[in-house]
């Protein structure tokens, strides 16, 4: 039999950056995918599963609720099932909360493909798992284009019926809404495997541009970024993809990369940080 693993994430562009990993690394493995706490009881329910890996920050219910109410069943005791969470939340008291809540191991974002498989055997061995994680049973492709082509269409919007719009015309004396602001922000971002100073100099609800310093480590475009944004005192780690990368001056050895970054979160909480963060500035 193959193992079985629920990966548990908001994010639909985490979800299918896991799938993608753990298929191409695993291709026996059988995973199903959940976009909340609540829809991940559900399943765990319905469906006995070998793993879980969770995110923390969802709606609803939070990652470290999941796996409270986990090892709370007969089914998914801490000793039976291996729960990894997954999440930028890296901070010490949230380690410790996830560990007293019977949690097998933590990742954080953003994590190479390298580090979630690691995460995954390490898992996999503790529990005695190995020899259905090793199966090499081929799997069928998702569709036209496989894996890969489906983790494209979640960030180009495919699949969704998006309804024809109306052509919208404006009163020319009304101001144009500013959906996008030149801003100066001084701040960190982490990038799979390197944390970096960096300025972001243009900033929306839903995208964001920085600079930052060149180094040995250059972002990869379509992979993870977590960056600190601080409104009123509180500091958020919001979840980016790298969306582009260009050298500010023409020439291979510039000084300055600047780099776009897309939201990922999907996280209500976050929304609102981030809208009251955009009227701020």
């Amino acid at each position: 039999m193959s193992l079985k693993i629920l990966v548990v994430d908001d994010a639909s562009f985490t979800r299918d950056l896991i799938r993608r990993t753990l298929r191409k690394q695993f291709p026996a493995v059988e995973i199903e995918d959940a976009v909340n706490g609540r829809k991940a009881q559900q399943m765990l329910n319905k469906t006995q599963f070998d793993m879980v890996l969770c995110d923390w920050e969802m709606p609803e219910m939070t990652g470290v609720e999941l796996l409270k109410w986990c090892r709370e069943q007969p089914k998914y005791k801490k000793e039976d099932v291996p729960f990894v969470m997954i999440t930028s939340r890296g901070d010490k008291s949230h380690v410790v909360e996830a560990v007293k809540s019977g949690v097998t191991d933590y990742l954080g974002k953003p994590f190479s493909s390298e580090q979630l498989i690691g995460k995954v055997i390490s898992a996999a061995k503790k529990h005695n798992l190995e020899r259905k994680l090793a199966s090499k049973k081929p799997r069928e492709s998702s569709g036209p284009g496989g894996v890969s082509s489906a983790s494209l269409g979640v960030l180009m919007g495919e699949g969704k019926n998006t309804p024809v719009k109306a052509t919208k015309f404006t009163n020319l004396d009304t101001p144009p809404v500013v959906s996008v602001k030149d801003v100066k922000i001084p701040t960190m971002v982490r990038f799979e495997g390197k944390q970096f100073r960096c300025m972001v100099i243009q900033f929306s609800k839903a995208e964001v541009m920085m600079l930052i310093k060149s180094d040995d480590v250059v972002p990869q475009v379509l992979g993870q970024a977590v960056l600190d944004l601080e409104h009123k005192g509180a500091m958020n780690r919001l979840n980016y993809y790298v969306q582009s990368v260009a050298t500010t001056e023409k020439k291979h050895n510039s000084a300055f990369l600047t780099v776009g970054l897309s939201l990922i979160d999907q996280d209500s909480e976050k929304e609102t940080f981030i809208s009251q963060l955009f009227e701020s500035l």
